[in-house]
């Protein structure tokens, strides 16, 4: 049954102050590093000084995983597996809290995935499974547009193989044209064990599936919505990649008579036999831009936090708290939106960097921003009140790569690669570093 939901919400006024508390040097950091832990590359992985290069269907070399500008971090049970790209190059292994890469391994993808006609890339996305152990699976996913209509296809490889991928087809759009705007997002279960694959034209109804060991679908290819005729507009469909027991998909509805003026956030809890099981909706009342909003469970509850560019705009954040125990079956749910953060702190929103996460803080929580001289963490009450300065996170040269980051009940997991030279430029330069960092939110700064 659908949770009742009301809605409390300040005024946007003062967001521009906001903006700048909590950044004087004689405040305590809202939030601090428990490790910080370069990652060590695989030296069997060179290539060979002399002698033939592998041949087709053998492991590339060349490659390195802790040196690879875009990697991805994924839970796999009690430790982590790194995944990344190099071209069209794939590289993958279990990472151990030391920094080090267990089973690193690369393969060639025999395809490329396709570009939506709004803009978007349909992959290569990447998550896990588990064959005989959690995480000793990776599924890679793209769309691919061939004989007039969009398929979905999954790269299946087992941990330290060097066999190349096998494809799992999860099957196509056949209503979807290279006129449509599509949408294809990926996410894996916290135990390692399921991948959840979610793809679909805006505006109609979005298809699902469940991955298991091998790739193989659990549940059959499912709908988001029950009614196929009462589908509304939706926009920035997405992917859990947090400690919640059950994997989900979230997007934004767009506004209706109902609830006008406001996109309203829409959480479908996905089980392990793929079925939907509880269903949440916030409305929103800020617009969200260029879909940069994520979400985490919390408190019981549900933390987002995203951002819009309008002329007073910045990243705002909602938190979502179930009523006590003893309220009685009437009882409602609670929903504060505050905004927090105002883009002219970095001189508009064009500068301000993206949200890469937001956690839970004690009784607080904090939001971290992926800026490209590194990532940055701010954290507040729920009052939206700055608690302690805000915590960079070490970079020796200033420029980073892509930051990906994991949030946990009691920590953020977040890895990039630090690298030598000035913000944007290409490649990655000698001397680079990949780090893995454990953020924690003592229960008052320090």
């Amino acid at each position: 049954m659908m949770p009742k939901v009301r809605v409390f919400v300040w005024s946007v006024a003062g967001l521009t102050s906001l903006s700048l508390a909590g950044c004087g040097s004689n405040q305590p950091l809202g939030t601090q590093i428990g490790q910080q832990v370069p990652l060590a590359s695989d030296p069997s992985l060179a290539c060979p000084s002399a002698g033939p290069l592998p041949g087709p269907g053998e492991q590339p070399c060349g490659h390195f995983l802790a040196q690879t500008r875009d990697a991805v971090l994924l839970r796999a049970g009690d430790g982590f597996v790194l995944a990344g790209f190099d071209g069209n190059s794939v590289g993958w292994g279990q990472l151990r809290s030391t920094g080090e890469v267990i089973g690193e391994s690369w393969f060639d993808l025999p395809e490329k995935p396709v570009t939506a006609v709004n803009k978007q890339q349909l992959g290569p996305f990447l998550a896990v499974t588990s064959k005989t152990a959690p995480g000793d699976q990776l599924v890679v996913v793209m769309g691919v547009y061939q004989a007039g209509y969009y398929d979905v296809h999954a790269w299946v490889h087992d941990l330290g193989s060097p066999t190349p991928p096998v494809l799992q087809d999860l099957g196509a759009q056949p209503g979807a044209t290279q006129t449509d705007s599509v949408r294809l997002v990926v996410g894996s279960s916290p135990d390692g064990t399921r991948a959840l694959v979610a793809w679909g034209v805006e505006g109609k109804n979005p298809q699902y599936q469940m991955l298991g060991a091998d790739g193989v679908v659990i549940g059959g290819q499912r709908t988001l919505y029950d009614d196929p005729k009462n589908v509304p507009l939706w926009s920035c469909l997405d992917s859990t990649q947090n400690n919640a027991a059950n994997l989900a998909v979230t997007l934004l509805e767009a506004p209706t008579p109902e609830h006008p003026l406001q996109p309203r956030w829409h959480r479908f809890e996905i089980g392990d036999d793929g079925s939907i099981g509880e269903q949440v909706l916030i409305d929103l009342k800020f617009d969200v831009t260029d879909c940069r909003i994520v979400s985490t469970p919390a408190f019981g509850g549900y933390l987002l936090g995203w951002q819009n560019d309008t002329s007073n705009g910045g990243t705002y954040f909602a938190s979502f708290t179930p009523p006590p125990p003893d309220a009685g079956p009437d009882a409602l749910y609670n929903v504060t939106i505050l905004p927090v953060l105002a883009s002219a702190r970095w001189g508009g929103y064009s500068q301000m960097p993206k949200l890469a996460w937001i956690a839970p803080a004690g009784y607080e929580f904090n939001i971290g921003l992926a800026g490209s001289r590194g990532p940055e963490v701010d954290r507040f009450n729920f009052f939206a009140d700055p608690r302690g300065k805000t915590l960079y996170l070490p970079s020796g040269s200033g420029n980073t790569g892509p930051v990906s980051a994991w949030v946990g009940a009691d920590a953020v997991y977040v890895t990039y690669l630090d690298m030598p030279g000035l913000p944007g430029d290409a490649g990655v330069p000698a001397g680079s570093q990949r780090y893995l960092v454990t953020v924690f939110s003592p229960t008052e700064p320090l």
